[in-house]
């Protein structure tokens, strides 16, 4: 309850008319039981129809007036969670733009999915239902007031009641919390089995890889049905439990109601009004329980949340140099992933002066892609320093960084957008004529035009699932283009002639001779031989520790050694 009561805490005028709200509605939701009581006990007793329709006229006046008065207390209960669930959506969505790709990394995609989850959670544990259930239970002291008018003996009945039900409700909450954390990790891992084998989907044929899948399904069905079966039977044991203390108060309160009515010491019609009432504050108990029950996970949702919410950032702002010549100094670097027994490489230490073309070369899992991240200041060294005209890229404002950049990564992805919008997610100036030319010249430059005219929507085609769908001749294209929208000094592509056809290779050589006659700073990792020969650096990444930084190719492996 922490947490709501520290949402509460930053409106307080908005929570105390929410309490204002609160005791109005429940005061006019004592009418019913007054007018079942006058009813029975003067009507029914005198027989006067003037008493029936006044009585009537002002329950139906007291019910509207609740009803109007509820309907403010939600949405001013509404008003409550605004703020703050605004505040966590943005928290975790500078998590996702602006964590450092090292730490982002380090959790699974499952993780990562579970973690985006819990916002739902924390969302729905304090919603305006939740919230108004809470400050309504304050309010059960009036209905306790009124049946003790009645009779305390009743009271007591159901103030017994409502600890009973309150003591199931925590009881089966402790079983719920674990089983029910259990089922939602192994249902995100379920999930993300059966996306794998949808994007897998030529894998699984090509390979027979039905019936293993079809095994992992089993266990995978068996462990969660056994986990959704528990939790249906703790479910079943609670709503059973509720019932019944519903059935034992309503049984208590006329049992002892009609012996009081038979000693004279109540009416028939208070007998009948205290039942209605103890079933208000009954059925008050059990809402705030359920709301509690709900704040307890918000509240754990959202301690899972600052797992995520823990992970440091990039700075909003930095330093912005007034011109970025290219070049680029790495002082005493060294890379090492979390959990391997040796760095992919350490104590490297070289220049990069402006309109420099630096080729690195190596086999795979040598760490050619990681020191092109390094380079780009996508992932930060473990020790040294990246220079930018002398600048360390941790001090650069990162968009200004980002703006000198021109990155082709090796994998391609993209955002659920049109091709349009992905290509100018570079572009400083996304709109406009000047911007629509550049775009224009980069979809030539990639050799992408022939791909657009075959598409209806052209330019405008959604691209979904990252891109996944897409050959990945094309992907790289996209990405190539993407690049291209960055009016950068340095330039790091990686691996830019994979997957590429002969006119796509000839692009990619086309647009590496003029990046390097416009005074470019390049950065190729790259095995094509066409690609070496114009290297005047060349970075052999298959001597360890410090790779090796050479005027020349270094040469392939002899037969012998393969």
């Amino acid at each position: 309850m922490k947490e709501l009561l520290r949402r509460l805490s930053l409106c307080p005028r908005v929570s105390w008319e929410i309490l204002a709200a609160s005791l109005l509605a429940n005061l006019m939701s004592l009418a019913s039981s007054v007018y079942v009581i006058l009813v029975l006990n003067r009507y029914v007793g005198y027989g006067f129809d003037g008493t029936l329709y006044t009585l009537t006229i002002g329950v139906l006046i007291a019910s509207a007036l609740g009803f109007a008065f509820g309907e403010v207390r939600t949405r001013l209960a509404g008003v409550v969670s605004q703020g703050p669930d605004e505040e966590l959506e943005e928290r975790s969505l500078a998590v996702v733009t602006r964590a450092r790709l090292s730490d982002l990394n380090r959790f699974p995609p499952t993780r990562h999915q579970e973690l985006l989850g819990a916002m739902g959670q924390v969302r729905s544990a304090f919603d305006a239902a939740n919230v108004s259930a809470v400050l309504d239970a304050p309010f059960m002291l009036l209905f306790l007031i009124a049946i003790a008018l009645i009779s305390p003996w009743l009271m007591l009945v159901t103030v017994f009641a409502v600890c009973l039900s309150a003591l199931f409700s925590v009881l089966g909450l402790r079983r719920a919390e674990a089983d029910g954390l259990k089922l939602q990790r192994e249902t995100h891992v379920h999930r993300a089995q059966l996306s794998s084998a949808l994007s897998g989907a030529e894998t699984v044929r090509a390979f027979s890889g039905g019936e293993f899948l079809r095994n992992v399904w089993r266990s995978k069905r068996e462990s969660l049905g056994a986990l959704r079966a528990l939790l249906a039977r703790d479910q079943r044991k609670s709503r059973l439990r509720q019932e019944s203390v519903a059935v034992f108060l309503r049984v208590f309160v006329y049992a002892f109601g009609a012996m009081l009515a038979v000693a004279g010491e109540m009416t028939v019609g208070g007998l009948i009004g205290a039942s209605i009432l103890s079933g208000k504050v009954l059925a008050m108990g059990a809402a705030f329980m359920q709301a509690y029950m709900a704040a307890r996970g918000g509240e754990q949702a959202l301690e899972r949340l600052s797992e995520l919410h823990s992970l440091p950032l990039e700075p909003l702002s930095g330093t912005s140099l007034r011109e970025f010549s290219g070049r680029l100094e790495f002082r005493d670097i060294g890379f090492a992933y979390t959990g391997t027994s040796s760095p992919l490489f350490e104590s490297l230490s070289f220049v990069l002066q402006p309109g420099s073309v630096l080729c690195v070369t190596g086999f795979n899992g040598t760490g050619k892609s990681t020191f092109c991240k390094v380079a780009a200041g996508l992932l930060e060294p473990g020790r040294g320093q990246v220079l930018a005209d002398g600048v360390d890229l941790r001090q650069l404002a990162p968009d200004w960084w980002r703006r000198q950049l021109m990155y082709l990564p090796q994998e391609p992805s993209f955002l659920d957008a049109t091709l349009r919008e992905n290509i100018a997610l570079a572009d400083p100036e996304p709109k406009g004529q000047a911007s629509q030319e550049r775009m224009n010249q980069a979809v030539r430059a990639a050799a992408l035009r022939r791909f657009l005219d075959t598409s209806r929507l052209g330019l405008d085609m959604p691209i979904q699932d990252g891109g996944k769908a897409l050959p990945l001749g094309i992907r790289r294209r996209i990405a190539l283009a993407r690049a291209l929208m960055t009016p950068g000094r340095l330039a790091i592509f990686d691996d830019p002639t994979e997957g590429l056809d002969s006119e796509g290779r000839l692009a990619v050589y086309a647009i590496l001779n003029g990046l390097a006659k416009a005074g470019s700073t390049l950065v190729v990792a790259t095995a094509d031989v066409n690609i070496l020969k114009g290297a005047a650096l060349v970075l052999d990444m298959n001597v360890k520790p410090t790779p090796s930084l050479g005027a020349s190719a270094p040469r392939g492996p002899k037969p012998e050694d393969a």
